[in-house]
């Protein structure tokens, strides 16, 4: 078959993957690069992870694909080095990065596939042939037997049509966003963690991204919003969520963090999911679309492996029509 799959992140890049040896792959991307919110941004000489920090593993297959991954040297442990602020606590599993940057994984599994980035696909058609795709210029991509999507919920939700068997699913996931705040010093600065996470909002999480292995040297503190909060302030202007970002930054750390060399603002639309939608994956055989992604189990990148492997044993498992 041909597939079209929507998003380079994880969960588009496992899938991908695990599809190419049967089938014929296209992904498309919006960025410049695999990654989606598994991303580095890099500002010479700073380094980012400016999306998903880290990740656990519970499940033995996403630990036997993070295995093989730590043999290759793209996965490393962080040591857990995470100061706790008001009524928080972080899991006390083993703490997985990637190397060099959390992007890592995404760009080796997408070695050798048909990746096309920055591709904004806006909309779909159905013809005779089969699917196509319209990107934000107006190109139409395909024709492709089936479409995959593994962009956020609401993503989806509006770049398939009314008549998905999925719309239910998708309208009961909630999604929140997450400022990211990059902050690179000229000098290191005198702080006794790795990274702090905080129960008091504007503030979610701080981490030194220069302590990460296979990290840059010079001096990289990231800075993520609280999701309620960046919820509520998605709409303010990039210069009063830095100042605010920074003030309360500045006080947990007991440090003027406005003085940093290099100050960059993120906005993530889609980054956490408080309300999943409790299966690993939505699929419409008679439509030939299907979607996953970490939003149908949770938030975390495990959630992400867990999904697309589901989706993808189902492709491969399903009798043929």
């Amino acid at each position: 078959m041909n597939i079209a799959i929507i998003g380079a992140g994880l969960a588009g890049s496992i899938l991908a993957n695990r599809l190419c040896d049967f089938h014929n792959v296209t992904i498309f991307e919006k960025a410049r690069g695999p990654g989606g919110r598994m991303s580095t941004r890099r500002a010479d000489p700073f380094a980012f992870d400016h999306g998903a920090q880290y990740f656990t593993a519970e499940n033995p297959d996403f630990q036997d694909f993070l295995a093989e991954m730590e043999m290759d040297g793209l996965v490393g442990a962080w040591p857990d080095q995470i100061a706790l602020h008001g009524d928080v606590r972080v899991s006390e599993k083993l703490k997985y990065v990637a190397i060099p940057g959390m992007n890592a994984i995404c760009k080796y599994l997408a070695i050798d596939m048909d990746l096309r980035t920055q591709i904004h696909i806006e909309s779909l058609e159905r013809t005779a042939e089969g699917w196509r795709l319209v990107d934000k210029k107006g190109a139409a991509h395909g024709p492709f037997d089936w479409v995959i999507s593994t962009a956020p919920s609401v993503q989806t939700a509006a770049l398939f049509p009314s008549d998905f068997s999925g719309h239910t699913a998708l309208r009961f996931v909630q999604m929140q966003g997450c400022f990211a705040l990059m902050l690179g010093f000229d000098q290191p600065l005198t702080l006794d963690w790795s990274a702090l996470k905080s129960g008091e909002p504007p503030i979610g999480w701080m981490a030194i991204n220069s302590t990460k292995p296979g990290r840059p040297e010079p001096y990289a503190l990231l800075i993520q919003s609280d999701n309620a909060w960046a919820e509520a302030h998605l709409e303010d202007e990039p210069e009063a969520v830095m100042d605010a970002l920074l003030e309360a930054g500045s006080k947990l750390a007991d440090l003027d963090l406005s003085v940093a060399a290099h100050q960059k603002l993120h906005r993530w639309r889609y980054a956490a999911t408080p309300k999943p939608a409790g299966q690993p994956f939505l699929f419409d055989a008679e439509m030939q679309l299907a979607a996953c992604g970490d939003w149908c189990l949770g938030s975390k990148v495990e959630a992400a492996f867990s999904s697309a492997s589901a989706l993808a044993d189902h492709i491969l498992t399903a009798p043929k029509a």
